[in-house]
């Protein structure tokens, strides 16, 4: 099977990250899980975000440089994306491209780690009137199929809001996962604090929020109204003003309310920014978990 999504998904994060940054997205990745077998495999080199007690320090001493233990994991673990494919996620972002681009790449970065650790996946999204949950699979070709699905079924103009799909997730799943929800502000705004609640009493809870382009400016359309904004609407300085100060808050006070569950969330604007978000997201919440 030819690797159409998952090639560029490599290609974009050799572009886009050094060798250096690679290894921190790597080994961020793999420290955010709890727990470890105590069975030594080898040594590597050190790298940020790794975590103090894993130092080998009479090792790091004869070779001239940190160096930590790994182990070898006792199970592999289990990652659930919870993906927004409303009719809004087919808009554009601040940078004018395609927020379902920003999302697949997202996804395909995320889950190009988890198939290197050889971990599993699934989606877990509205479709077709339903909502959808893939059996939990590792490997590129999943990965592969993945990404497909994923572009043809946003902009599906589901009923379901994120906390639908949340909730859905942790009545028809019972294992521990990290659970990683990708949707934009209004999808954040939907989740209540009970399914909040809910979820990180059992899983780690990660969140993206894929930006939305704004509101005003030249050629103008919005999705929902299914019409071009005017312009004497959308060239007013006043309203860009408001726009600008009421998105602000709206951001702030539900990442503000995010951590009071002990949930770490990222911003994300465009696609060139994703590898050095999803590091800045994996370190906070490494550091945030206590790990």
């Amino acid at each position: 099977m030819k690797l159409k999504y998952v090639d560029k998904i490599r290609a974009n994060i050799s572009i886009n990250a050094s060798k250096k940054s690679s290894n921190l997205l790597d080994g961020l990745y793999k420290s955010i899980y709890k727990g470890r077998s105590m069975d030594f495999d080898d040594l590597r080199d050190y790298v940020l975000g790794d975590n103090n007690k894993d130092i080998d320090w009479k090792s790091s001493i004869r070779h001239g440089s940190l160096l930590v233990r790994r182990y070898v994991a006792l199970k592999r673990h289990n990652v659930a994306f919870v993906i927004d494919t409303g009719t809004k996620m087919a808009g554009l972002n601040k940078n004018n491209e395609e927020k379902r681009e920003t999302i697949m790449n997202t996804v395909g970065t995320l889950g190009f780690l988890v198939n290197k650790n050889e971990d599993e996946i699934c989606t877990v999204y509205g479709k077709e009137g339903k909502i959808f949950m893939s059996p939990f699979k590792n490997g590129l070709v999943n990965l592969e199929i993945t990404l497909t699905e994923i572009e043809k079924y946003i902009n599906d103009d589901n009923k379901f809001s994120i906390n639908d799909v949340l909730d859905y997730l942790n009545t028809h799943s019972k294992r521990k996962m990290i659970v990683v929800v990708i949707s934009d502000i209004s999808g954040l705004n939907s989740i209540s604090d009970k399914t909040l609640k809910k979820i990180t009493y059992v899983h780690d809870l990660l969140f993206i929020n894929i930006e939305d382009g704004s509101l005003f400016g030249d050629n103008v359309f919005d999705i929902d109204g299914n019409m071009n904004i005017p312009k004497f609407i959308a060239n007013n300085k006043k309203l860009i003003e408001l726009e600008n100060s009421e998105r602000n808050r709206i951001i702030n006070e539900n990442f503000n309310r995010l951590k009071r569950y002990r949930v770490t969330g990222v911003s994300i604007s465009n696609k060139k920014e994703i590898v050095s978000k999803l590091i800045d997201l994996l370190e906070r919440h490494n550091h945030a978990v206590g790990r």
